[in-house]
């Protein structure tokens, strides 16, 4: 898989802004939080706009098949700023703080929110996986900031890492979409009953999906946990060597 060096250098003065936009990315979903009763089902496009969540996006796709609006391509927009432009500032944030997320010599708070092991596994599992990650990633529910950031802190070749996450980003809400648009024609033909089982069905793929990606992550761990035990220190193995050769002149000087 080709590679690359981390533009690091040419990201340092752009730190301060990429922390800024991240801390944006988190701040404005969870000030739309009361905005949902509000706006909904009448402004589904600045809904959008704000928190374009899986949640959102299965009620753009309902509403477009119970009553025509919103339009799908406006409401896809909508959820390009914070699903992947907001995304991949986390990449470029993690290229900008290589070292420090690396190292763990970052910020307390931000060691405490993600350790500096989780980025180790996503770095094992990219390596492993490659750019597809992202696509998969996307798909379920592994969360794509947090994978962006461990992604930019690697040395994945930017080009496809961020092409991966844009197709997985374009998948994962036509998915989504369409599932809330079939769920709102179920209702229509069958009643609330129909549309819980297409939407526990729907569930139940994602968290398979999830859960793949989650043992997969695992089983890295697990390699690595086992290389680093079955690794032997270079000063025992000095003083093995030692010993042995001590006892083989012993030996020969008794003979």
């Amino acid at each position: 898989m080709p590679t690359e060096t981390p533009p690091s250098g040419r990201l340092h003065r752009w730190r301060h802004v990429l922390l800024g936009l991240a801390i944006a990315r988190y701040a404005i979903p969870i000030a739309a939080l009361p905005l949902i009763p509000v706006w909904l089902p009448d402004r589904i496009i600045p809904l959008m706009l704000v928190r374009p969540g899986r949640e959102i996006q299965l009620a753009a796709g309902g509403l477009a098949r119970t009553t025509g609006e919103p339009n799908l391509f406006v409401a896809f927009l909508a959820f390009l700023p914070l699903m992947l432009a907001a995304v991949w500032v986390f990449f470029f944030l993690g290229r900008a703080y290589r070292v420090e997320l690396t190292e763990g010599e970052g910020a307390a708070w931000l060691n405490r929110v993600v350790p500096p092991e989780t980025f180790a596994q996503f770095r094992r599992l990219l390596k492993r996986r490659g750019p597809m990650l992202a696509f998969l990633g996307r798909i379920g529910a592994l969360p794509p900031t947090i994978m962006a950031a461990a992604a930019g802190t690697s040395d994945v070749n930017t080009t496809r890492y961020l092409a991966a996450d844009a197709a997985g980003a374009v998948v994962g809400y036509t998915m989504t979409v369409g599932v809330g648009y079939a769920l709102g024609s179920a209702y229509e033909r069958g009643g609330w009953w129909l549309t819980v089982a297409g939407l526990l069905m729907f569930v139940v793929v994602i968290a398979w999906i999830s859960n793949w990606l989650r043992r997969e992550t695992e089983a890295e761990r697990a390699e690595s946990e086992g290389e680093t035990d079955g690794a032997v220190p270079t000063g025992a193995a000095a003083g093995d060597t030692a010993e042995a050769t001590g006892d083989a002149t012993g030996t020969t000087t008794e003979t």
